[in-house]
């Protein structure tokens, strides 16, 4: 069995330890290599069975001997699409499990850098000047948080955030399940409704044709002028000029974006002269020991996948996710 291991500009490569776990997990003739994502051919595919890492979907079509491929991302956006591939029984797994933890805490670290706006004491800072104007500043603790997309990020944010008694409300596609924290869980058609009473959006869900462009002039219409949104989603899920003028008109107070429409952000874009935005470029999950964790989350779906057993993490091709 031949498994390949794309490296990317976030997932530089493994080697040591991590790199025996998977020759381990794996069976004892396994070939395990690693390629560059942006180098990437055909022919460094062609022989494999299980590939670990994002294959560029125009390759897809051409690799008839691929039987698994394991994302090393949370969202398959752009990948989910049964036509793409040359072998149509394609088992496609995600990373789930591996990125909520250092998400939440950038979340909260958004929170609290535009809500207290630290933008404006970096300026004051950088020009050495001890202000003696506060700009309006925002508290977290016994706000109201919707946070939309229950999954792995969401949920590792709700727990952070019981720290700050804020009332959590969670929105999700399946409303009727529960939610381990979250006791008020309404579905996304009751978004309007909803974004009047709460203090922060913070959205944690998948790039999918159902959310694309969930938040436009409409839903910022409806928020708060003191309400923040954050977004380590998707960038698809807000219309970025509609958030632009939103943000410079005062009809919401700020944003927090670790995902943007387009990505990356051209340099002339509106959005990085927005008033009060802070924009990350993607990293929210770029902690030391993220690429541990994900690379775990394989040799424990390797060792499923060895077995023969039924893998979990699996992406549902119908939903998009």
């Amino acid at each position: 069995m031949k498994i390949t291991i794309i490296n990317d500009y976030f997932f530089h490569g493994i080697s040591g330890g991590l790199l025996q776990s998977v020759r381990d997990a794996a069976t004892p003739d396994s070939e395990v290599t690693q390629v560059q994502q942006k180098n990437i051919t055909v022919n460094d595919l062609i022989d494999s069975e299980v590939v670990f890492g994002r294959i560029p979907p125009h390759l897809l079509i051409e690799l008839p001997n691929l039987k698994w491929l394991h994302l090393a991302s949370a969202g398959a956006n752009g990948m989910t699409d049964r036509a793409l591939y040359a072998n149509k029984e394609i088992v496609l797994t995600k990373s789930s499990g591996t990125f909520g933890k250092p998400m939440a805490e950038h979340i909260i670290g958004m929170m609290i850098a535009v809500g207290r706006n630290f933008d404006y004491y970096f300026k004051k800072q950088f020009d050495s000047l001890w202000c003696s104007t506060l700009p309006n500043l925002l508290d977290i603790s016994d706000t109201t948080v919707l946070i939309i997309g229950l999954g792995d990020i969401g949920t590792e944010t709700a727990k952070r955030l019981q720290a700050f008694d804020c009332r959590l409300i969670g929105m999700r596609r399946d409303a009727s399940k529960p939610h381990e924290i979250i006791k008020d869980v309404r579905p996304v058609s009751e978004l309007h409704k909803t974004l009047p009473e709460v203090d922060y959006v913070l959205i944690c869900l998948p790039g999918t044709d159902e959310t694309t462009k969930l938040f436009g002039q409409k839903e910022f219409e409806l928020m708060k002028n003191t309400a923040v949104i954050i977004n380590v989603g998707r960038g698809m899920i807000i219309d970025s000029d509609a958030l632009t003028e939103a943000l410079n008109k005062g009809e919401i107070y700020g944003a927090g974006l670790d995902v943007t429409d387009p990505e990356p952000l051209p340099q002339n874009h509106p959005l990085w002269k927005a008033r009060n935005i802070l924009i990350t470029p993607h990293v929210s999950a770029a902690t030391s020991i993220t690429t541990k964790r994900r690379v775990m989350v394989f040799v424990e779906l390797l060792k499923q996948y060895v077995a023969g057993k039924g893998l979990s993490n699996l992406v549902d091709f119908d939903a998009g996710y």
